[in-house]
């Protein structure tokens, strides 16, 4: 793992925070549990390791670019207080479908992660 790139070093440092949130627990455990599942089954993925991750609102988002504004063209997955998962598209339009573990979840973002064009623009 490269250190020196942004989206390394957030990939490394994001699950540790998410740890911290479910171990502190405060009302929403069951949801801190669900992203902590989304970000480790993510690490798994390459193609979504070259991506930087964030959060919000218990939300996995994967953006191009590691500052603002995020460049999201992937697909972006959240914990459901029934233990299932949702991913959504990147504008959160349209639901994409349902999983019911955080590993089949990433495998959908995975299937639907924008192709790269034949020229490689």
């Amino acid at each position: 793992m490269n250190l020196d790139d942004p989206s390394a070093r957030r990939w490394q440092r994001l699950p540790t925070t998410w740890q911290r949130m479910v171990d502190l627990g405060g009302g929403s455990e069951p949801m801190s549990q669900g992203v902590l599942a989304l970000i480790e089954a993510a690490r798994e993925e390459p193609e979504l390791r070259r991506l930087y991750p964030y959060t919000s609102h218990f939300t996995l988002w994967f953006s191009a670019s590691a500052g603002h504004p995020f460049a999201v063209t992937a697909p972006a997955v959240e914990p459901l207080p029934n233990g299932r998962f949702r991913v959504r598209s990147p504008r959160q339009t349209t639901v994409l479908g349902e999983a019911d573990t955080a590993r089949a979840a990433i495998a959908l973002v995975v299937a639907n992660l924008p192709k790269p064009s034949p020229s490689g623009v």
